[in-house]
């Protein structure tokens, strides 16, 4: 072989660096084809932008072509730790570039506007499998998630394979935001997770919301790019309003109201306007919640 054409080989080696940085993203790809007018010299094929190769088809290629890929992990030409970062995308352009696997810190653009970009960043976003840390510090039945940011202790602790638990704590309303409710009258009880039927004179476990907020506690914690906010606290809604429908329409609730004297409602309205006024305080005031939750629980891919 000339030493021109050699020289012509490392050349078109270096030139295709960029693009084996695709390779290893995605396991959907055709064998590369072979560099043109260098037959026989058992250099692999450029890898097209579009293309990529599993490990396992990575290992076949080299094998037939009697190559090597080049060593470690590479994301738009650039070196990646496995362990930590991984290829997502660029948010405008859609173009790969190196992005951290796990998140550690909140970012500090508004909720709405952070899922935006993380959903265009992180196409390939799965559940985090991440050990405790500062976001996610613990999940223990008694105790708070966050304890500088829940209102309310860790009910239930569902397992989720290898990633994070779930961590049920019911509804999550504020406790100032209950017992607001609860003296308005929008509450019959001042209990966040049924408040038209656990006190004297309730109508008992059928009005309770806990079974609705606990599916809500799981969409806010499922890395789903097709499931949002609103998404989360329509469903919450349809799960309370169901609740209520099992209350009797004529069923009334007596009771010592919170200035200490005895008053009566119909359950079951009472119940459809406290399920309402919590959807409502969800959408105006339920961003952040579901901002902390998602980055607790995402990260941006495996």
């Amino acid at each position: 072989m000339s030493l021109i054409r050699i020289l012509f080989a490392i050349c078109a080696l270096t030139a295709s660096g960029a693009l084996w940085a695709q390779c290893g993203v995605t396991s959907s790809c055709t064998d590369p084809p072979g560099i043109p007018g260098l037959p026989g010299i058992g250099l692999p094929g450029v890898c097209n932008p579009g293309m990529c190769l599993n490990d396992a088809a990575k290992a076949e290629y080299a094998r037939k072509n009697h190559c090597k890929f080049p060593a470690g992990d590479m994301c738009a030409g650039q070196p990646i730790k496995p362990s930590t970062q991984c290829c997502g995308a660029n948010r405008f352009s859609g173009k790969p570039e190196v992005h951290d696997k796990f998140q550690t810190v909140e970012s500090g653009i508004n909720a709405l506007h952070w899922w935006t970009a993380y959903k265009a960043e992180c196409p390939g976003m799965t559940q985090s499998g991440a050990p405790p840390d500062a976001l996610w510090a613990q999940c223990v039945p008694g105790q708070k998630h966050n304890p500088s940011k829940d209102d309310w202790p860790v009910v239930i602790v569902e397992k989720n394979g290898a990633s994070r638990d779930y961590c049920i704590d019911g509804c999550s309303t504020p406790k100032s935001v209950v017992w607001g409710l609860w003296k308005s009258g929008v509450f019959i009880f001042n209990d966040k997770d049924n408040p038209t039927g656990n006190g004297p004179g309730g109508i008992g476990a059928t009005s309770s919301f806990f079974n609705s907020c606990a599916a809500h506690d799981r969409c806010f914690q499922t890395c789903s790019i097709g499931t949002d906010q609103s998404a989360c606290d329509n469903k919450l809604l349809a799960d309370m309003l169901a609740a209520c429908a099992t209350i009797p329409p004529a069923h009334i609730t007596t009771f010592i109201n919170f200035i200490g004297q005895p008053d009566d409602e119909n359950t079951r309205k009472k119940c459809i306007g406290a399920a309402k006024d919590m959807h409502t305080g969800l959408q105006a005031a339920g961003s952040p919640a579901f901002k902390t939750r998602r980055t607790q629980y995402c990260q941006c891919c495996k």
